[in-house]
């Protein structure tokens, strides 16, 4: 099964569809599925965003030169990208949570805490009857 993480990251490039298509041309095959795992966001100024998450990634050495040449190839390709990335691993100590570019403006991802039961809170119910306070 192996070590898994959450992984989210948001990048800012111009003409992202190009820049995707460019960096699918000289990908190794952990990237290319890095890229084939990734969704367009536009935000309410219309700007697109690329977004990339995943809830079970194996994030491993090549997951990791694969980013890092993302990002190189990012900042080859726009001076002004900018990239937030957010990752949990199986260890809930073992976070990362960085920008990459010179001006990066960008909100999400990030990460948070937090305590689940498992159990949707409409499915609890109280041992206790609350009393009617007239």
């Amino acid at each position: 099964m192996g070590y898994r993480s959450e992984v989210a990251f948001c990048l800012r490039v111009k003409e992202p569809e190009k820049f995707i298509a460019l960096a699918k041309i000289d990908a190794n095959d952990t990237l290319k599925e890095m890229l084939d795992n990734m969704y367009y966001y536009e935000d309410h100024q219309k700007i697109k965003y690329i977004l990339f998450k995943h809830n079970y990634w194996k994030w491993y050495d090549e997951s990791e030169r694969a980013f890092r040449d993302l990002m190189e190839m990012a900042e080859n390709y726009d001076e002004d990208f900018a990239c937030r990335f957010a990752r949990v691993g199986d260890d809930i100590t073992d976070i990362e949570d960085q920008e990459f570019g010179e001006d990066c403006d960008l909100e999400y991802p990030y990460v948070t805490a937090e305590v689940s039961t498992g159990v949707a809170d409409e499915d609890l119910k109280p041992i206790i009857e609350k009393e009617n306070v007239s």
